[in-house]
């Protein structure tokens, strides 16, 4: 089954991220505030998430994004991020749905970055304090697959762990690894449902490697007594404190949830990490670059008038390599009259369906810009129709802060950008000339 979890934009204008089946995902798409209306708060996630426990220190959602290496373009640019921060009270703990699961193993994968070592437990507590873990569809009390943290060996780092059940039945198990802080990991905790009694397994991965089936375990830890769930159908995020354990949650950033049965659901980077339109002497053409194809059958690709209805005006079969920098190509070969909408429909074998983000193009402008090369190493070069008078190009952020700005010379058709300075991730290049606007995405390594 082909996973898709974010699009990146490359032409005129941005649409919304559509999702395959058999993964659920959580980017924090939010405006900024309470997280849940739990003690008649904000509630930015409109009842996605539950508020269920605490009357303390609500959780919030704030400005920006996460990032991590492997994932170029996820999470949807422009969105936000959780943050946890837990003090001395009764904080609030929140959890959100998903399909439920009877047998086999659930998985879910999100970034994760400690900023604070504050209230910490000390390395030396064997069992740390969980923050994270799953719950059964019927309560909210049953806690599984406990992910568990405490301070580090070394100063200002920390380590994560797992307990299959409550650490006072079953002991922590550690990863044996420091991780630092205000360094953005990827964490993975599982859960297998086992026939039988007390042998259900639950499994941690910190920064797991890119493969299709399940790697081995840094960690993991076996059900050994009580009453085993009989499904797992809830994520929770606990904001802890023990004054016996003189510590719990740190302050935190969580962000890029993902969800499935699926591993390579659940973990792999991105599959399309691009989609753009131009105009080519009055046809669109269309170009795409995908990333881990996995039982992938064909792109079909569909356009639309008023951004509804679609329909499919060609297919392009699918390479179905497991890799990255696939590139796709189609051209319309209907003249451009007007606004023109495209976007792909990914067929898998299976005969699941998920959709790319849409694009546009005003077929009665002809744009014909281009970014190269992407990723960008030390220097951006804009292709541009000739610039008028006031032509700029911008270097935006993901989450829309201006980075760079320069004026483009009068009458120029190619212009060299300088970005050796760049923080590594995603960036949008903003040409505007003659009061319009094209955008592309572009990656720094």
């Amino acid at each position: 089954m082909k996973r898709f979890f974010t699009i990146s934009l490359l032409s005129v204008s941005l649409s919304s991220t559509l999702f395959a089946q058999g993964v659920k995902t959580e980017d924090f798409n939010y405006a900024v505030g309470q997280l849940t209306s739990l003690n008649s708060g904000a509630n930015v996630s409109n009842n996605m998430w539950i508020g269920y426990s605490g009357t303390g220190k609500p959780l919030q959602v704030v400005v920006g994004s996460l990032t991590y290496t492997n994932y170029l373009t996820a999470p949807l640019p422009g969105s936000n991020h959780m943050v946890m921060d837990t003090t001395k009270i009764s904080a609030e703990d929140a959890f959100f749905g998903f399909d439920s699961l009877t047998s086999g193993s659930q998985y879910c994968s999100f970034f994760f970055c400690v900023n604070l070592p504050d209230n910490l437990v000390p390395h030396d507590s064997a069992n740390g304090d969980y923050f994270a873990s799953f719950l059964p569809g019927n309560n909210t009390s049953g806690y599984f697959g406990r992910l568990c943290i405490r301070a580090g060996s070394l100063p200002n780092t920390y380590n994560l762990g797992i307990a299959a059940q409550a650490t006072g039945s079953t002991p922590v198990n550690w990863t044996g690894t420091d991780y630092l802080l205000n360094t953005t990991q990827l964490v993975t905790i599982g859960y297998q449902i086992v026939d039988g009694p007390n042998n259900d397994v639950a499994k941690l991965w910190v920064n797991p490697p890119n493969v299709v089936t399940e790697p081995a375990a840094q960690a993991s830890s076996v059900f050994s007594i009580g009453t085993e769930p009989t499904n797992v159908k809830r994520i929770a995020f606990r904001q802890g404190y023990s004054s016996t354990l003189k510590g719990g949650t740190p302050r935190c950033q969580v962000d890029a949830i993902k969800i499935s049965k699926d591993w390579y659901r659940a973990t792999l980077p991105l599959e399309l990490k691009s989609f753009s339109v131009i105009d080519n002497n009055g046809h669109a053409s269309l170009a795409w670059v995908s990333c881990n194809e996995v039982n992938m059958k064909e792109y079909q690709v569909q356009r639309s008038e008023n951004a509804a209805d679609f329909a499919t005006i060609g297919v392009v079969a699918a390479t179905n390599i497991f890799g990255c920098n696939l590139n796709y190509t189609f051209a319309d070969a209907k003249i451009l009259n007007g606004t023109a909408y495209y976007r792909i429909k990914m067929l898998d074998k299976d005969g699941t369906a998920s959709y790319s983000g849409v694009v546009s193009i005003d077929g009665k402008s002809i744009n014909n810009v281009s970014v190269f090369p992407n990723p960008v190493v030390n220097s951006i070069v804009v292709k541009h129709p000739k610039a008028e008078n006031g032509a700029t190009i911008k270097v935006v952020s993901a989450n829309g802060v201006v980075i760079m700005s320069a004026k483009v010379q009068t009458g120029a058709i190619q212009t060299s950008i300088e970005a050796g300075a760049l923080a590594k991730g995603n960036y949008f290049i903003v040409f505007e000339n003659n009061n319009k606007k094209q955008l592309f995405q572009v990656t720094k390594f």
